[in-house]
């Protein structure tokens, strides 16, 4: 049976993970700074996204030492660089197998949403 964990501040409509087994699937998470009155910079979003993220881990029961699988997907290509260094902060290499897309958000202040799947200790 599926567990649906809510992250604080979340929209209702989305879990901010499932466990499954002993699986973590996490809902998209942006830097929640997003909403604000100011659009952050990218930096500061990817910093606030993964924080979210770690969140969201930690209240099923994980946390980034248990992430199997990453996926990015950012607004703009030129952010690509700026992503990686946020990401090696958290993931020293080796890290989990990832995947970065570049795509349109529904919320044009947003330029990087993030999702992981990870285990349970």
């Amino acid at each position: 049976m599926a567990e649906l964990i809510r992250a604080p501040g979340q929209s209702p409509m989305l879990a901010g993970a499932v466990v499954a087994g002993d699986l973590v699937y996490t809902s998209g998470v942006i830097d929640p700074a997003v909403f604000g009155a100011e659009e952050p910079p990218f930096a500061a979003q990817a910093a606030g996204a993964l924080s979210a993220l770690l969140a969201v881990l930690a209240d099923a029961g994980t946390d980034s030492a248990h992430v199997v699988k990453l996926e990015a997907f950012l607004a703009d290509p030129a952010d690509f660089a700026a992503w990686n260094a946020e990401y090696l902060k958290i993931w020293p290499e080796p890290g989990p197998a990832r995947t970065t897309i570049v795509v349109g958000f529904a919320m044009p202040a947003a330029r990087i949403e993030i999702q992981a799947v990870a285990v349970l200790p």
